[in-house]
């Protein structure tokens, strides 16, 4: 009986204190710490149906494939959003999120573009 009691409050404590942290789950990162985690990786995503990837540079250089169409652009951190210009484009900025794998870039509208991130330059942008 003194066996069931303690597994019974074992359990009740462990329901009362709540689920316990993950080591798996990564932690969510924004801003700087989550452009940090990008610079000098790639991320992969589709936009409007279109395959992407884009490589940063510590330069400020971002280089990028749409459908297998390449260009670069710079980019630039502006508070706590990224923000970016490519040739003949005005400049579009995002708040960031990394958590993992994945990294979300929201534009002011709310608009969300969820991308991969893979490390280095794989796609060799």
């Amino acid at each position: 009986m003194r066996k069931t009691a303690t597994l019974l409050l074992a359990l009740v404590t462990a329901l009362v204190a709540g689920p316990l942290p993950s080591w798996s789950q990564a932690d969510k990162l924004t801003g700087l710490a989550a452009w940090n985690a990008l610079v000098g990786n790639t991320v992969t995503g589709t936009l409007e149906n279109r395959e992407f990837a884009d490589h940063y540079l510590p330069d400020g250089t971002v280089k990028s494939a749409v459908d297998g169409e390449t260009l670069s652009g710079k980019w630039s951190l502006e508070g706590e959003s990224i923000c970016f210009v490519y040739p003949g484009e005005p400049k579009e900025c995002y708040e960031m999120e990394v958590t993992g794998d994945t990294a979300t870039f929201t534009d002011k509208s709310g608009y969300a573009i969820r991308a991969r991130i893979l490390k280095g330059n794989p796609k060799n942008l």
